[in-house]
């Protein structure tokens, strides 16, 4: 036998201790902050589901909890069985978003908003608008679900909270997910999305659509996030990967196209152990515990954009001002 043939079992003993060992941190990390006063207000796994197929008769009975899961999962942004065989049959939609925002009307558009008071936040609609997406629809393992959660002020208030357990055999991943949009969300005139977040330390991905296919062509993009730290994290449509079937597409092959801002369809958050598609892993993953929590998801555009000075301009002189004006900074980093 060859060295290497004894070699690969303790490489692989090796790799697994120092993914027991990542492991057990994150849940050390993952049980000090669940020690914080928190109060859930409503969870998207709290919907009405007595009249869905697996949830009934026979199959509530014989399907094991990880496939009722799967289907619950699948249904929720698929729909039924005969919407998702008959395509002309139209599957669960959301509200399209868009929005001033407040405090910057003139750069930003508020696409979602988790914080006290939101149009977001009221009763019913965060449960028919984001749901959780995880492995488990592929045969994976991991257990992770999307709420509302309400905070003391002092560490941020109301948000919305991806939580739970990722397991890396498997699928290895988790994520929350919006329906379909009614309607595309016209992002034209925006350079990116703007995520206000707060993370354990882990390596998340943004992912926007520009189809309704559920399984048709996503576009991906990495960032990072620090434990315990409220951040704006800038991720410029120009970062966006196309991904295909879990694998990245090549700028020299027919599938590959640029993204069509004016017409997205759904957004999406996922914690995986790869960056973009099924290639390089992704540094921080490890099993075990994890959370990520969301006051806000904007759409944003730089402040020297020619667009932006326009519609300063014209607000200046409806508003009788003038003088110099400051602007928003742009990039796949936190601000």
């Amino acid at each position: 036998m060859t060295t290497l043939a004894f070699g690969a079992p303790s490489a692989i003993r090796a790799s697994r201790f120092v993914d027991t060992l990542h492991s057990r941190a994150s849940r050390r990390r993952a049980a000090s902050r669940n020690t914080r006063a928190r109060l859930t207000v409503t969870s998207a796994s709290g919907r009405d589901e007595k009249d869905s197929w697996w949830a009934s008769g026979i199959f509530s009975a014989l399907l094991p909890s990880r496939a009722k899961e799967a289907a619950r999962e699948i249904e929720y942004f698929g729909g039924s069985p005969l919407q998702q065989v008959l395509p002309w049959v139209p599957g669960p939609r959301t509200d399209s978003p868009g929005r001033p925002f407040a405090a910057d009307p003139e750069n930003q558009l508020v696409l979602f908003d988790f914080s006290a008071n939101s149009p977001d936040t009221q009763p019913g609609v965060f449960e028919k608008t984001w749901g959780a997406l995880n492995d488990v629809v592929m045969g994976g393992r991991s257990e992770a679900s999307v709420s509302l959660v309400r905070l003391p002020e002092a560490q941020g208030g109301m948000c919305a909270k991806l939580s739970g357990v990722v397991e890396g055999d498997g699928g290895g991943f988790v994520s929350m997910r919006s329906r379909n949009f009614q309607q595309s969300a016209d992002l034209s005139d925006y350079h990116g999305v703007r995520l206000d977040v707060r993370g354990d330390g882990r390596r998340y991905k943004l992912i926007a659509r520009d189809v309704d296919d559920f399984f048709g062509l996503a576009w991906h993009a990495s960032f990072d996030t620090t434990e315990g730290e409220w951040l704006e994290v800038d991720v410029p449509f120009a970062d966006l990967k196309p991904v295909l079937r879990a694998d990245v597409v090549d700028e020299n092959t027919a599938d590959f196209r640029a993204f069509r801002k004016d017409r997205v369809k759904s957004l999406q958050l996922m914690l995986s152990k790869f960056e973009l598609g099924m290639g390089a892993r992704n540094p921080t993953f490890a099993s075990g515990p994890f959370a990520l929590e969301v006051r806000r998801i904007r759409a944003y555009r730089n402040a020297d954009d020619p667009r932006a000075e326009k519609t300063r301009a014209v607000l200046k002189a409806a508003r009788g001002e003038g003088g110099g004006d400051g602007g928003s900074t742009s990039g796949s980093a936190a601000r």
